[in-house]
């Protein structure tokens, strides 16, 4: 796991363990012997939250159980989740999920409360005192993957389950063993290119043997330069997160995409499914 990943890992597990203390971005930067501006700044990149923000919307989150599963009073939460005034706690609490703690308490209403941070793991580098996505840069040669393909629709319920379930039975399906090499699974990803937040997701891999009797679909991977990212997890987890990874990692190196076609390509590791290489085309680099 990449070093800073992991320091803030167990700044995660430390604010979960002492969420009843008083705790602010001086104390818990001191607890890990960062600098509070370091701290502070790596914390966002690393988890898309301030200190701050996290630590306030996990003691909410926590308080808005324990006003409806138990029957203390609302001071009472307020002290035990460390809020030195009960005003402040009721001022937080409706501020944040648009009600009063009591309110909630009487009511049957629907909130969203801060999950703790889930972090995807990475490779992330300091680049000339800033923080950023690491890369490498490969050239591919032109060539044609074979697979399948979906149309989805972001606002759409089902977009995670139709994503996740077309990639599980793509690989499952029987009718593709000794068609496709069985070391690479490839996605990629293209936006319609406007507002409705459509994608086109093509899922295959390589023809094993010069195989062409699959029933499958073509989709031409154009040759070129692409920016690679290594990230560790499940897809869906990391999808947003490199998003903004992405565009800062642009914004601090100053690199151009090069559109040609291909909006990202995935590979993944048929040993480790977990380990996922991010491929985005870019114009030669320097």
């Amino acid at each position: 796991m990449n070093l800073y990943v992991r320091t803030i890992n167990n700044v995660i597990d430390h604010i979960e363990e002492s969420i009843a203390e008083q705790l602010t971005l001086q104390s818990v930067s001191q607890q890990f012997y960062l600098s509070e501006f370091h701290f502070s700044r790596l914390f966002k990149i690393i988890t898309g939250t301030s200190v701050k923000q996290y630590i306030l919307g996990r003691k909410l989150a926590l308080a808005a159980e324990k006003l409806k599963d138990s029957q203390k009073t609302v001071t009472d939460i307020a002290y035990e989740l460390g809020f030195e005034y009960p005003e402040v706690f009721s001022r937080d609490f409706k501020k944040w999920f648009g009600m009063a703690p009591a309110v909630y308490r009487n009511g049957h209403y629907e909130i969203t409360p801060m999950s703790k941070a889930f972090v995807v793991d990475r490779d992330i580098m300091n680049f000339q005192g800033v923080l950023a996505l690491k890369e490498t840069y490969t050239y591919l040669d032109e060539q044609n993957l074979y697979g399948v393909f979906l149309e989805v629709d972001e606002n759409s319920n089902d977009f995670n389950y139709m994503l996740q379930s077309t990639g599980e039975n793509f690989l499952t399906d029987r009718r593709y063993y000794g068609c496709l090499k069985d070391d690479y699974f490839y996605t990629a990803v293209n936006c319609f290119g406007d507002d409705s937040r459509k994608y086109s997701v093509f899922y295959g891999g390589e023809l094993a043997n010069g195989n062409k009797d699959c029933d499958l679909k073509t989709r031409y991977i154009p040759a070129g330069w692409y920016a690679c990212f290594a990230y560790h997890g499940e897809m869906l987890d990391i999808r947003k997160t490199f998003n903004n990874d992405f565009y800062r990692w642009m914004l601090i190196k100053e690199i151009e995409p090069c559109p040609n076609g291909i909006g990202m390509l995935n590979i993944y590791d048929r040993q480790d499914m977990l380990n996922i290489r991010i491929l985005v085309p870019v114009k030669q680099p320097k």
